[in-house]
């Protein structure tokens, strides 16, 4: 049985939706899910509005990327929506999402808050500290430490955090336990007195920028904009002819002055780049958002073909390790921007693609990550 009741104020927001909603379905065309289950965004919501259920697998369909309000003429935003669904199922009916991948998405979220795979290394002085991300710290711990070199030779006062920031929990709407895991970080801020955090990782700008309002939260991008690649990567790749498809993480899809970062620093490296015609504010997921890859992977793996299949090259470059390994699921072929900054195989021109590996090996390059840290602490 998948339908699951739902409480008497997540009813109340589903029927304000509805009410505000004209059915238009510019929402729904490009939706990644909503056509699996209706055939309409007006009628999947009356549905709701009168039986007061729901089938428990289209919120946690919902990859919670923001495109619809994108294309709502009445702004009205679906991802509120889902994820408050979300939220309620979760405070009320853990235990009949079970079957939708939770357990691998906790083992995931208790591992990353182990002292295993996460460590800080923060200096008494620190009131910065730089946060590379799950993801890229279990892609590789040399272009985490080469990063963090980079921002020392810029940053005096700059500490290195291997830390998760908890929103795998936070997205699958179990904001209790979310609460616990992201007062690591937040006790960490607290007891360093930390100011500003300096991420790579759109989900963790995301998450920390709404859940401690009173710490700066900077892309890495614009602090690299500002300091300006290397010198000797100044149009370093000018002479390579290969063209890459810029993707733009979601998470970050009103951020325009990070668009515009990205977007110079690969121009000053002399890469060349081509949009996709969906960019920017207009992105669309690359099918990983929301953990839909765990709870639905069906949907996610459509979408993250249609994604790669709307590339204008054989090759995606984005700022985000998560959209890398996504492309890579599906066979096209990915690069992350600091590959050409940090990466020697790149730098030297030898390869212009990551490689696909297991999850073992990404957990032992996060141990790694930690390990490297360590070593370089300040």
């Amino acid at each position: 049985m998948n339908k699951i009741n739902l409480d008497k104020k997540t009813i109340e927001l589903v029927r304000e939706k509805h009410k505000e909603c004209i059915n238009c379905k510019l929402c729904f065309d490009v939706c990644p899910m909503m056509k699996e289950y209706s055939s309409s965004p007006k009628e999947l919501m009356i549905d709701i509005v009168e039986n007061k259920n729901i089938d428990k697998n289209i919120p946690y369909s919902c990859m919670l990327c923001s495109i619809c309000k994108v294309k709502c003429p009445k702004d009205i935003d679906l991802k509120e929506m889902f994820y408050d669904i979300r939220r309620d199922i979760m405070s009320s009916n853990y235990k009949n999402i079970k079957n939708l991948g939770y357990n691998t998405i906790k083992f995931h979220q208790i591992n990353s808050f182990s002292p295993i795979f996460s460590r800080s290394y923060i200096n008494n002085k620190t009131k910065k500290i730089f946060l590379p991300g799950c993801s890229l710290s279990s892609y590789s711990p040399d272009i985490v430490i080469k990063t963090y070199d980079y921002l020392k030779s810029h940053i005096d006062d700059i500490s290195l955090a291997v830390e998760c920031c908890g929103k795998p929990t936070l997205a699958m709407g179990d904001e209790k336990k979310f609460k616990k895991y992201y007062s690591k970080l937040d006790n960490i801020f607290k007891e360093n007195k930390i100011e500003e955090v300096i991420v790579a990782c759109p989900n963790c700008f995301d998450t920390i920028r709404n859940s401690s309002k009173d710490i700066k939260v900077t892309s890495l991008w614009s602090v690299i904009n500002e300091f300006k690649i290397p010198d000797e990567l100044k149009k370093h790749y000018d002479d390579i002819e290969q063209e890459f498809s810029l993707h733009d993480p979601c998470p970050i899809r009103y951020e325009s002055k990070i668009h515009d970062d990205v977007r110079d620093i690969l121009k000053d490296l002399g890469v060349k780049i081509v949009e996709f015609d969906k960019n920017r504010d207009k992105s669309e997921c690359c099918g990983a958002g929301a953990m839909v890859r765990v709870t639905n992977p069906e949907i996610s793996i459509n979408q993250t073909n249609k994604r790669a299949n709307e590339a204008k090259s054989d090759t995606v470059v984005s700022y985000c390790e998560s959209c890398c390994e996504s492309m890579m699921s599906v066979g096209k072929n990915s690069i992350h921007i600091l590959d050409f900054i940090f990466n020697e195989d790149v730098i030297n021109k030898k390869k212009f693609a990551q490689n696909r590996t297991s999850v073992i090996y990404k957990w032992k390059m996060r141990y790694k990550t930690v390990q490297k840290g360590k070593n370089n602490k300040f």
